[in-house]
Order: C-alpha cells, then structure tokens, then sequence
C-alpha cells in the first residue's frame, strides 16, 4: 500500500551520509545518482524513497523510467550488505551489494516519475522482487525479479571479473545446411590433392571446370563460365612431414594461398565468386601447416567480407560428398566431420572452484622463456619467481645480454631468489634450440617470442609474411623436437586471438599463431603438455601492443576488444594454464577440456575437435559487440544479436537504397550518398556528430589508416551492395569523391532526357548482394 508511507511495523535505517560510505566501499555515484533519501526494513521487506536530484533537464526526460531514479531505488540493497555483518565475509573480504545483473518481466505503468516509493522484496536465492509507486500510491514500475551477482573485494580491482568473463575457447557447433540445392557452377583451381572433383560429380552431379591458376581463370575466354564458388585444395605432402618437414610445407602453404589471394582479389572477371580454401585435418591437430593456412584466410575473411570461405574435412567419405552442400552456407568456416557440417562459436570457459593447473611449476628445474629480456616475456619471468618460486630461468632472446634492460631485469630477478641464465639464441635455428636445450635441464617452456609486420593482405609480401613466421612457427617446432623426449611440466606458447578470429591487417601474425595453437593441439594427442594461450590485445606497457597508439587503443575498446593490463593478464595466466594444461592422446580424447573445467556449455552438439589445448584470455565488450552492424559469425554464441539478414533482406535493403535514392533530383542524390558516407566514416573514427568529418578533408588527414579504410570500405558496401576496393579511400581521398564515385557506380554515368542519371533497374531476387549498373559493372 504505497498510499501509507512510511509503511506500518517498518524500522527506519540509518542511511545518513550513505554515499560517503558507498564510495568507502568503491562505488562512487556522481550527483544525479544520489537519489536515496529513506531506508525502511521490515522483515526481509527493503522500502526505499528516492528522488531524482535536478540535474537542470525535465524529470525523466527522454526516458519512460530515469535510470538515475530506477538505479537510487536499488541503493537499499547496497546499503543493506554494508551493514550486515560489517560488509565482510567469512574469509574477510569486502562484500559488496548483490549489483543488478538481468531482469525479469518487467512492466512499466507510468512515464515521467521524478519521486518514487520502492519496495525490495526477496523471491529467491540472488533475486528481488521491485515494485514502486509515486507519492499518490499509483503504480509506476513492477519487476517479477532482478537478479543480483554478489561481488567481493577482488571484483572491486577486476581480478574476479575477468577470470569468469575473460576466458574463452574455440567450440565446434553443429549447424543444420540450407534445404537449398548444392551449388552447381563450381571451379578448382590447381592440384585436386583432395578429390574434390569426383566427390562432387557423386554427391551432386556437379562438373568442376579445373583451372592451374586464378590467373589461367580469368585468361579464360569469353565462353567459359564464370563459377559462383571456387575452391582451392590445401594439403601438404604427409610423406615429407613424416620427415620433419613441417615448418617448410607451412612456409610453402601460406605462401602460395597469399599469391592465391591477392590474384584473386586483383581479377575483375571473378570479383562476383567466392573461394573456398578446402583443408584436411587442420582443426583437431592433425595439420599445423594447414591451420596456419586457415589462420591467413581469416584475415583476409575480416577484411573482404563474404570473398573468401574455409571448409575443413576430416577424410570420411561421408564428409567428402556433403561438401556440395555445404558450399551454400553462410558460414565463413565449416568443420565437415562424418558428414556433419559444425560452426566455430566462441564460448565462456569458467574454472570450477579450486581448479589449478594439473602440475605445479617444478621450483627444481629449469623453466626456459623465449622473448624473456623484454615485453611478455620479462613480465612473465618475474611471476613466475615471484609468485609461484621459480628459482632457475633461462631467458633466451636474439641479442640476449645485450638487450637493453637486461641488467636491471636480472637484478629484479635474482633479488627475488632465482638464478638468472641469458642466453643469445636464434631460436628459428634448428641446431642452435637443439644445442640450447641440450645444455639445461629445461623443466617447462613459455615461447612468448613474436615480431609483427601489420598490413592488409594486398600489400604482404611472401618475405613479410615469412618474417613474422620464423619466430612463431619455427621457433615452436625446434623447441617441440628438442623437448619431445623431455620430462616437462608445461609448454606453454603465447598465440593471439588474431588466429582465432583473423584479425584484419594481420595475416602473416594470424597464420603464425594459427600454426601454434594447433601444434599445442598436436602435443596434447600426443599425451604431451602443451597449451595455446591467445591472449586479446595488451595495454601499450607490454606485449605486442606496446606501439599503440592513443588513437589505436581506443579504437580497439569501440570494436569490443578493450586491452589486458598487465594485471589482469598476471592474474588470467594462470586460471588460463588450469583451463587447457591436460594432455588428451588419442586413445582418451573427449569433448571437454582439462579436468576441474566444463568445455561443453549447456545444450551445444560439439565434436572432438582438439580445441582443449586452446584457451583465449581477451576482454570483451559485448554490449560494444552487438551494437555493430555485422557481428562475426564466431561470436554469435556470445552476442545477442539482430535477425541475421538473409539473402532476400540483403536484396531489399539494397534494392530500397536505390529506389528511393532514384526517385531524386541528382543534387539531392548526391547529398544523401554523402550524408552516407560521413556517417559511417562518423562511426569509423568514433566521432558522435557526422558533421565533425570535413568532407574536403582528406581521409589521412581525418585520421584514417590501412585498417580504418577497410572498415569504411565494409560499411559502404553493405550500405549499397557495392562490391568496393580495398584501397577505397585512397582512391577517392575525401567524403566529396568518395560519394561521387558511389553515384556513378549505383546509377551508372548515362544521362536520361531530363539529364538526370539513370537508375539502374534490376531485378534482385535471385543476388542478395549484387547491384548491376548500366555499365554491367559489379
């Protein structure tokens, strides 16, 4: 009865200077939020009074509940676990209050409140029911239950938060194939090391036209078919990797699916198809080189969207003929295992309570560390004496002592207690690891050693890409054959999600760190230790992000991704290391992961992919995530999302773009392209106002960069169903040219008998992404 305020038999709670308190306990509220004005306690009943302060607007302007008032009204709760018991647990730690976490049949009866009466009422363990009213005792807002995460001191510095939000691997979900039929204008292109060709004429009758090369596609005459979907077999010779060969086949490998690549996204004539890489065994561990392969791909996925495919097969023959249909997916990578096709999905990995790693760090032996004179590696080096005693490194790096802050890192060090060696090493020299290995009694590995060489994929080269393989690939396979027959506790590798989820302008770094995760994947089949850490990105005080820029740095927090401190990253290494440290041979493999841990999340079909050596400590922003216009299809386990568009919707979206741009005056025309462009050009460089971006600026100037234009570049593609270049805004240097050149390529450059351009009028029913000029340009 909101009519009777206060309520009858309610004891009033002291709440006076309640927010000095609450900033005590590390919740600090700015004025507006400082609603709560009574606090009453009957039973287990809460009754709060709040008001909204004047912050100079309308009460509750713009909002049907100010979230300013909604929040104050739950401040009784936060004030209630304060006092029970001191605000401290059994163990001493600070309790918090039980913070809002999800909502439940929530209806809203009256808009515009400024004061409200609430009730707080317990329906369950970590819920509340909320109800309130206004000072008349009319209804404004019922919640059927809120429920609440209870935070501990730990929370209040981010150690908890970010290992149970944290902490992800790679899941394979099966997915169901389209009921469309299986693709029929198909080409291969070079060896069929796979039996793609036959397995398509059995599983659909479909002919694949064989071409040596892209270029001897699109040298073909004018007669010849035009695929909608290509393939490439990837496999390297096994017969050589039975000799060693394996760090050589995935230098070859990647090399010759760059070259494939960039001849592809040069042709013209093939610009409307897709290329579907098709691999054997590079999910699982079965196939380090060509996972390196998929790794590349991925990058050049995230910056082409919809080019470029990865269909993994498993050598069943059941696989082999569902790959006709499996071409009509939507899914930018495909595992075929038995003939069932299964999704990458990203999902939350949480340790059960009091996982640890299933070895100890031996404090006896030896643990050697790769990059250990700087970056990851020092940051490391001190953990590992600091917090788990370590007491003997060998810190190998390519100038070794004479790397700068050497003696200032051993001095840390051997203060500490450990003993200290530094060793100069060339660790992508096979005799030099081998002899290096050789020489201690080495007890675990961490190769936390990288380089980067960032750029799109049109402008690597086979040398660039080589050059940021060398100390992954490489490197990771000598301490492998130097460590096979080696008692080890850990062989831990630092990888990156750039390999997970093929970061765009990084794909020689995707490729390398794709190499590793399926080679740690490789040694758990083999019952040895190993662990594939792909950490997101660092704060720029190490790692491989320590020449971020301001501006880069805070472009990563807009695109979901906000960077690891070094805390942080201390505190996921080891959560992280209990999560993926078990060996799982062949003879014991199973769909979860490491012992103590949940690898399969509640009502996903998985397979038994080898993702178990895997485990990805990144931040995500997933609020930031679901706000983008596309989500990556890897996240769509994670990230609520809009009905994915379909083919249909992509064609109406397009096609009323066109139409209702065809119905103006070329000025006006004109000016809404423009207005298109400054928007998303807006929202590229995380600027509110459109108005901000000059449009006679020029776009390096606006502050737009290799990376940035390929975004802008996605966006105005999806906008207008262009098929637009990478090198775009380089091209077109400022929003005027660039809105131009969109005109001309929509409505083509035929004036009509009032001089207007012509719109281009086609039929869209059957291309979801296809707008044909005049000109018949794509």
């Amino acid at each position: 009865d909101g009519g009777v305020w206060p309520p009858r038999d309610a004891v009033r709670v002291d709440a006076e200077g309640c927010y000095e308190v609450f900033a005590g306990a590390g919740f600090g509220y700015g004025p507006v939020f400082r609603g709560l004005r009574g606090v009453w306690r009957r039973g287990e009943e809460l009754f709060a009074e709040v008001v909204l302060p004047d912050d100079g607007t309308e009460p509750g302007a713009g909002f049907g509940l100010h979230p300013a008032l909604l929040d104050a009204g739950l401040h009784a709760l936060l004030l209630s676990a304060l006092q029970s018991d001191g605000g401290r647990d059994g163990g001493g730690r600070g309790v918090g209050p039980a913070v809002p976490f999800s909502w439940e049949g929530v209806s809203l009866f009256a808009a515009g409140a400024s004061v409200l009466r609430v009730r707080l009422v317990p329906v369950g363990e970590g819920a509340v029911s909320v109800t309130a009213v206004d000072p008349a005792g009319d209804p404004v807002i019922a919640v059927d239950a809120l429920h609440t995460r209870t935070l501990t001191s730990e929370d209040a510095s981010g150690t908890d938060v970010q290992l149970r939000d944290a902490l992800f691997g790679v899941r394979w979900t099966a997915v169901p194939l389209a009921p469309a039929a299986p693709a029929t204008s198909v080409a291969l292109l070079g060896p069929d090391r796979l039996g793609l060709a036959d397995a398509l004429v059995r599983s659909s009758g479909t002919t694949a036209h064989t071409y040596a090369s892209v270029t001897a596609l699109i040298e073909a005459g004018p007669d010849a078919p035009v695929p909608a979907t290509t393939l490439v077999a990837v496999r390297a010779d096994e017969d050589a990797l039975r000799d060693g060969a394996t760090v050589d086949a995935t230098h070859r490998l990647t090399t010759e699916t760059l070259l494939t690549i960039q001849a592809w996204l040069a042709g013209e004539r093939v610009a409307a198809g897709r290329l579907v890489f098709v691999t054997r065994g590079a999910v699982g561990g079965q196939g380090p080189a060509a996972a390196a392969v998929q790794g590349l791909v991925r990058s050049a996925q995230s910056e082409n969207p919809g080019v470029f495919g990865l269909i993994d097969l498993d050598g069943s023959d059941a696989s082999v003929e569902a790959l006709a249909q499996a071409l009509t997916t939507d899914e930018p990578q495909l595992l075929l295992r038995d003939g069932r096709p299964h999704a990458a999905r990203l999902t939350r990995l949480t340790p059960q309570a009091g996982a640890t790693a299933p070895t100890a760090w031996n404090t006896e032996g030896t643990v050697l560390i790769t990059g250990g004179t700087g970056g990851l590696g020092a940051q490391f080096a001190r953990y590992l004496v600091d917090e788990h005693g370590v007491r003997n490194l060998l810190l190998v790096s390519r100038r070794g002592p004479a790397a700068p802050g050497v003696g200032e890192l051993v001095a840390d060090l051997e203060a500490l207690g450990a003993e200290v060696v530094v060793r100069a090493c060339d660790v992508t020299d096979r005799a030099a690891v081998l002899a290096l290995v050789a020489g201690h009694r080495v007890s675990a590995v961490v190769h936390a050693a990288g380089v980067l060489d960032d750029g799109l994929v049109v402008g690597l080269t086979p040398e660039r890409l080589s050059a940021v393989l060398r100390p992954k690939v490489d490197a990771a396979w000598h301490l492998h054959e130097a460590t096979r027959d080696v008692e080890l506790d850990a062989f831990v590798v630092f990888s990156s999600v750039a390999g997970t989820f093929g970061s765009p302008g990084q794909g020689n770094y995707a490729a390398a760190n794709a190499f590793l995760d399926a080679l740690m994947a490789q040694r758990q089949r083999l019952g040895l230790p190993g662990v594939s850490l792909a950490w997101g990105p660092w704060e720029r005080s190490g790692g491989m992000t320590g020449t971020l820029t301001d501006a880069e740095a805070e472009r990563l927090a807009r695109s979901g991704m906000p960077p690891l401190t070094v805390e942080q990253g201390l505190a996921l290494f080891d959560a992280a290391l209990a999560l993926g440290s078990t060996p799982t041979p062949d003879s014991a493999r199973a769909t979860t992961g490491a012992a103590g841990t949940d690898r399969t999340p509640d009502g996903a079909d998985g397979t038994d992919a080898a993702d178990g050596a895997l485990v990805a400590p990144v931040r995500l922003d997933l609020a930031a995530l679901s706000a983008q216009s596309e989500v990556p299809a890897i996240l769509r386990g994670l990230v609520r999302t809009r009905t994915r568009r379909t083919a249909a919707g992509g064609s109406a979206t397009v096609a009323g773009l066109v139409g209702r741009l065809s119905e103006l005056p070329s000025h006006a025309r004109r000016q809404e392209l423009l207005d298109l462009v400054r928007t998303q050009a807006a929202l590229v460089l995380g600027h509110a106002d459109p108005a901000t971006v000059n449009t006679n600026a020029q776009f390096r100037d606006l502050g737009f960069d290799s990376l940035t234009a390929v975004e802008l570049r996605n966006r105005l593609s999806t906008a207008t169903g262009l098929r637009l270049t990478a090198t775009l805004v380089f091209d077109y240097p400022n929003t005027d040219a660039l809105a131009e050149h969109l005109q001309t390529e929509l409505f083509g450059a035929v004036e009509g008998e009032l001089g207007e351009l012509v719109p281009a009028v086609v039929s869209l029913a059957d291309d979801p992404v296809v707008v044909v000029g005049m000109a018949c340009r794509y």
